[in-house]
């Protein structure tokens, strides 16, 4: 559950980095499995990018509902989440950035964040797991912050969007391995080209509403024969029948 000063900051942010969710050997560990199922290949450029990672083995599907960060998701999308998909991020000294988008939608029913009453909701939003350090200035994700709430989205110069110059409202927050990094879609956010000593690794978990769906193609559940049945429940198909409340404490 967020505590009071974690609900102001991502009301005011549009995002909240949880600190120290993984130790480095649980970093390292998914970084070496990682290696495994998905080796480098010599025509492979210095951005990787590829999806389903939740299919790499069960390290990496209990990422979906782990119960240090489920909470917090609980709390801003609400109790009938869904998992909509999944994928990574890796990127070699040098890699190239991609533009700086998303924001509030007014005609896309995915981005979007309310607040009522005590209470914030949001459509997409996305749970990144830091398997490395990300020091100030390296690059890997930047982001407006307060985006998420802004009228003015269409005032952001094309020069900051394509990161042809980045004004003093741009921020790279800094990031530990095995740190999570919860945002809403409705911020705007990129990723600005990686100039740190090691490959960037980010691990990507995207949630929606119950009655939402941004990826094209659902979880197939029969991918997932070690699933828990939270973890089935989470990935069901768009329907608010078929998701179960989930508690803060994660049960259903």
């Amino acid at each position: 559950m967020l505590s009071e000063e974690e609900k102001f900051r991502f009301d005011l942010q549009g995002y909240l980095v949880v600190r120290g969710v993984l130790s480095q050997s649980e970093c390292a560990q998914l970084s070496q499995l990682a290696d495994d199922v998905w080796p480098r290949q010599q025509t492979d450029g210095a951005f990787r990018r590829t999806a389903s990672i939740s299919r790499w083995g069960d390290e990496f599907l209990n990422l979906i509902d782990h119960p240090a960060v489920l909470p917090y998701l609980t709390e801003l999308i609400g109790p009938r989440l869904r998992a909509d998909h999944d994928y990574c991020i890796f990127m070699q000294p040098g890699a190239a950035g991609q533009n700086i988008h998303g924001g509030p939608m007014r005609y896309e029913s995915d981005h979007w964040y309310h607040y009522h009453d005590g209470v914030m909701r949001n459509g997409l939003t996305v749970a990144t797991w830091v398997l490395n350090d990300t020091a100030p200035g390296e690059g890997g994700f930047v982001c407006i912050p307060g985006s998420h709430k802004t009228n003015f989205i269409r005032s952001v110069p094309s020069a900051v969007l394509q990161q042809q110059h980045r004004p003093d409202y741009v921020i790279q927050p800094t990031l530990r391995a095995g740190d999570v990094l919860i945002f809403t879609e409705a911020l705007i956010h990129g990723t600005a080209a990686w100039s740190g000593k090691q490959e960037r690794r980010a691990l990507l978990f995207k949630y929606s509403p119950p009655h939402s769906s941004w990826a094209k193609t659902p979880y197939n559940l029969a991918d997932y024969p070690n699933a828990s049945a939270q973890q089935q429940r989470l990935m069901a198909p768009a329907s608010v029948e078929n998701h179960a409340r989930v508690t803060a404490d994660g049960d259903t």
